[in-house]
């Protein structure tokens, strides 16, 4: 088998698993098959036995460097870093996508993905919760998110209009724009709705690590007696930061996003059209 077959099946079938574990197994992907991945990553990177394989395992070692971080900080979970250097390790550089002939000027493949999964997630957000998930009567859009919500459409279709005369707009990517510009609005219109659905109230019996407290739900007298008391206490769940709440005989209930739509799910779309169309930025303007 050509080894580039082999990478293009190994990072479909890796972010299937993926996928289907966050899915059907509480968004909870076994570590050993995390490090397996990743350990596999690696070997496929060193395979190349050039100066590829060196910019694989920098490329990799970036997303793995920034993915912490953010990690850190609570705004992505930890399978989903190991998902995306995994993938970066095995598929360094954008192949030829399968259905358009356009030149990929040699980018590196997770630019794409990144892409990719950001715009599915766009589209999907709003389905999952509004749609898939049934309206919340009781909550109603607020004067301020029907305000933030024109006014991405309004820049969207600004943006729109300056591409089309300056730079040049396909058809592909006017219809894409408008998509982002329909579903940016909605998030944006029921944003109050989307965040009551994605929290849980627990108490601290119920934390998990890896769990991420949405401190913006909680009210200013909370956090602050809480942060009083605990030094640590942030977003993120921590072994470390669980102890100590534990310790200190914290009660209470905390928003955690327990519900948080699983994020695998807009990365393997994301992946399939990465591998199908190339760059979504190229598709769109392929001028540049």
């Amino acid at each position: 088998m050509d080894l580039q077959v082999l990478r293009v099946i190994s990072i479909l079938a890796i972010a299937l698993v993926y996928m289907l574990f966050d899915l059907f197994n509480k968004r909870n992907v076994p570590g050993i098959f995390v490090y397996a991945t990743i350990a596999y990553g690696f070997l496929l990177s060193i395979l190349y036995l050039n100066m590829l394989a060196v910019e694989s395992i920098a490329i990799g070692m970036i997303v793995l460097g920034g993915g912490y971080m953010l990690y850190k900080a609570g705004q992505l979970g930890a399978a989903d870093v190991a998902e995306f250097a995994t993938i970066s390790l095995i598929l360094p550089v954008q192949p030829v996508p399968w259905f358009v002939s356009i030149n990929q000027l040699g980018l590196p493949f997770i630019l794409s993905l990144l892409i990719g999964s950001g715009v599915t997630a766009i589209i999907i957000v709003p389905i999952y919760y509004l749609v898939l998930g049934g309206r919340n009567a009781k909550v109603k859009a607020s004067k301020k998110s029907v305000f933030k919500a024109r006014i991405i459409f309004l820049a969207y279709a600004v943006f729109i209009l300056f591409a089309k005369l300056f730079v040049g707009l396909n058809i592909a990517g006017l219809l894409l724009l408008l998509a982002l510009a329909v579903f940016s609005s909605i998030m944006l219109l029921y944003e109050d709705q989307i965040a009551i659905k994605m929290v849980r109230y627990v108490g601290i019996k119920d934390f998990e690590e890896g769990d991420i407290i949405a401190t913006n739900m909680m009210s200013k007298k909370m956090l602050e007696s809480v942060r009083k008391r605990v030094k640590r206490f942030d977003r993120l769940v921590t072994s470390s930061l669980l102890n100590e709440l534990k310790s200190k005989r914290i009660r209470g209930r905390f928003p955690v996003y327990k519900n948080a739509m699983p994020m695998a799910l807009p990365i393997f779309i994301g992946l399939l059209l990465s591998l199908a169309f190339g760059d979504i930025i190229l598709l769109v303007f392929p001028m540049l």
